[in-house]
């Protein structure tokens, strides 16, 4: 499928990568709106849905979770495309969210300035093309063509903040990289009080699989309204590649004063994206608040010619 992106109307676009898998709602799709919100006082800015989602799903994701406007949804809404995995795209200018070289391999991306935040796919420091400019945080990632010191922020001032909160363990075990093993939800039982929230895929959801599973256990669908209600801990599990690039989770959870505990991590020292978000946090929580005046504006605007 050619895809032919609007030059005349919109400045930049925001998407992530798109595969035969699928990322459903994740940071990645939090992070498009985040920039959406912040980006679109300063500049034209439209959005790219290339996965299985559609506008019901992603209107209630920003509903239940951003403070916005009626007229900025209904605004929203035109700025936002849905289409299903192009081979092919013209675009004056586009970011991609999630780095996902891989994942973009086969497809032909034809734009003025491409823009990457890095992610979990380093591949993407190979980057040897002009147009193509890698916005990375200098202390996770090796150095490359294009690269500028940059790490992803949160658009804090957006989110709603819970009005109440529910004794309850959050677990966090998506398919794509943060799959929970059946022998953890055990050893996770047997560790902790109280009941388990846990988001995953369907497909990996141990229910019917494991005999003997506690009830104390709970896999919603997702997105789940209000969650930041429903949980007093998150519980941080392993991610089987060791590296986590910019962990949103555990950034709300500081933000809404959720307690945040780590089991099992044993590799701080490799996983430099998991260590130094951490280190942002406990020391310098402001500098990952996306906020008037952040350096996103002066790059743009430098490349794009705003």
């Amino acid at each position: 499928m050619i895809l032919r992106l609007d030059k005349d109307n919109y400045d930049l676009w925001l998407t992530y990568s798109w595969s035969a898998n699928n990322h459903g709602l994740c940071g990645h799709t939090y992070e498009v709106i985040d920039y959406y919100l912040f980006l679109k006082d300063y500049m034209r800015v439209g959005i790219l849905l290339c996965e299985d989602i559609d506008w019901p799903m992603f209107r209630a994701s920003i509903v239940g979770k951003y403070i916005i406007t009626e007229e900025e949804l209904v605004q929203l809404e035109k700025d936002t495309l849905f289409v299903n995995r192009p081979n092919l795209i013209h675009a004056n200018n586009i970011l991609f969210t999630d780095g996902g070289a891989k994942s973009l391999e086969g497809k032909h991306i034809l734009a003025h300035k491409i823009f990457h935040f890095a992610c979990g796919d380093k591949e993407l420091q190979d980057n040897d093309k002009d147009n193509v400019f890698i916005l990375q945080d200098k202390r996770i990632y090796r150095d490359c063509k294009n690269a500028i010191d940059y790490k992803k922020r949160i658009n804090f001032n957006r989110l709603k903040k819970p009005t109440k909160s529910a004794r309850c363990n959050l677990l966090y075990g998506t398919k794509n990289c943060r799959n929970i093993p059946d022998q953890m939800y055990f050893d996770l039982l047997e560790k902790y009080d109280g009941d388990f929230l846990c988001l995953t895929n369907k497909e990996n959801r141990p229910e019917g699989r494991l005999e003997g599973l506690s009830e104390r256990f709970e896999f919603p669908e997702m997105p789940v309204p209000d969650l930041f209600e429903k949980f007093d801990r998150y519980i941080y599990t392993p991610v089987p590649r060791k590296f986590d690039c910019s962990p949103r989770m555990i950034s709300e959870c500081k933000f809404f004063d959720k307690e945040v505990v780590y089991y099992n991590i044993d590799y701080w020292d490799e996983d430099k994206g998991l260590y130094w978000r951490k280190w942002d946090i406990d020391n310098d929580f402001e500098s990952i608040f996306l906020q008037e005046g952040d350096p996103i504006l002066e790059i743009l605007g430098e490349h794009i010619g705003l």
